[in-house]
């Protein structure tokens, strides 16, 4: 039992200096005559070159030293302070936002990183003025910020999009979507946009589905992608909407103009079209296809039907109005039948009639 004591005491010990130990990222000795504090960027030197300024450019450090310092990608500079100061590097705002000189990439400022690029990433503050130790903190720098305890300010590197859509027919669509959500590869993350031309970060996208007409339709054909790892895109989408139109006709198939139909979409919506003199009620596109239909024309009313345009972009419904051609053949033959019966008796009742020959002598 007395063997276990100095291993439970170490493991206290180390559960209280270990958030002490993150906080001052990654202490390895007390700091005495110089605290160091190595500081970089992820954007490449061939995009562009990032400019800090220590301290707004005053105080004691910078009497003494350069305040206004450029952050290389591959060779980043290495900042000696004074043991238990308080300092800021602040990235200036002509840097905040900018276009790469060599891919024309689009960059915004996103946070200052400890351990950037690595599992233990932590987020420093998204504000382009770092303070160092943490803001809030009473006191100084107090340990030795050296090799990948330093810090990074990292930028979002982003290419315009331009998008566009058709329905399933490949027409285009109006109205827009409402909205589009997208699944970066490399990120792990769904975006969800609203606007159709401007910028995203880097990666390459999986368009996932979008919000058109209150409802949420799928892309066709599915796993799309949007390309913005090395430069701008400009895409069109088909989206699974449909067109539509029902046909009205009577029992001899011709059109019928004037039908009241009523159609109820999937996201719940409902229409009333009076059909044309074709007898077509043009719905327009709807979402994923399927639609209740009912029809009402001189006091007779057929419906609901379920119609799916996706299968059957037109829809045809047959009213019972007018003569069919069967029942136009029947009565023909019928009047042939009583024609041919009465001359018959006619015929018959003239012979009857006719007056018999003189008895022979």
């Amino acid at each position: 039992m007395k063997a276990r004591a100095p291993v439970i005491l170490f493991t206290l010990l180390a559960s209280f200096l270990v958030p002490l130990l993150i906080g001052n990222v990654y202490a390895t000795s007390g700091c005495t005559s110089g605290c160091q504090v190595t500081v970089s960027s992820n954007v490449a030197s061939s995009d562009g070159t990032i400019w800090v300024q220590i301290d707004n450019g005053t105080g004691t450090y910078c009497s003494s030293n350069q305040c206004t310092v450029s952050l290389p990608q591959s060779s980043p500079p290495t900042f000696t302070f004074a043991n238990n100061t308080i300092h800021t590097i602040t990235v200036l705002s002509s840097n905040t936002t900018f276009t790469g000189s060599s891919t024309g990439g689009h960059y915004v400022w996103k946070e200052w990183a400890n351990y950037f690029g690595t599992p233990n990433q932590v987020v420093w503050t998204t504000n382009p003025t770092l303070r160092i130790p943490v803001a809030g903190s009473t006191g100084g720098i107090l340990y030795n910020y050296t090799g990948t305890a330093g810090f990074t300010a990292v930028f979002d590197k982003q290419f315009h999009y331009t998008l566009s859509f058709n329905d399933a027919s490949g027409n285009p669509l109006s109205p827009a979507p409402a909205s589009v959500s997208l699944s970066a590869q490399t990120a792990g993350t769904t975006t969800t946009i609203t606007q159709y031309s401007g910028f995203l970060s880097n990666d390459l996208y999986t368009l996932t589905g979008a919000t058109w007409e209150g409802w949420t339709v799928g892309i066709t054909p599915s796993g799309q992608t949007l390309d913005l790892t090395s430069g701008p895109a400009t895409k069109t989408i088909a989206l699974q909407a449909y067109p539509a139109i029902v046909h009205v006709v009577d029992n001899n198939n011709n059109p019928i103009s004037g039908a009241n139909v009523t159609i109820t979409l999937v996201n719940q919506t409902s229409r009333s079209i009076i059909t044309d003199s074709k007898g077509d009620a043009k719905i327009g596109v709807i979402p994923q296809g399927s639609y209740q239909l009912s029809v009402e024309y001189q006091n007779q009313r057929i419906g609901p039907l379920s119609e799916n345009a996706i299968t059957s972009p037109t829809a045809t419904v047959q009213l019972n109005v007018g003569s069919t051609a069967t029942s136009t053949t029947t009565s023909a033959i019928v009047l042939l039948t009583i024609f041919g019966l009465a001359f018959f008796l006619i015929l018959l009742a003239i012979k009857v009639r006719k007056p018999p020959p003189p008895p022979t002598i």
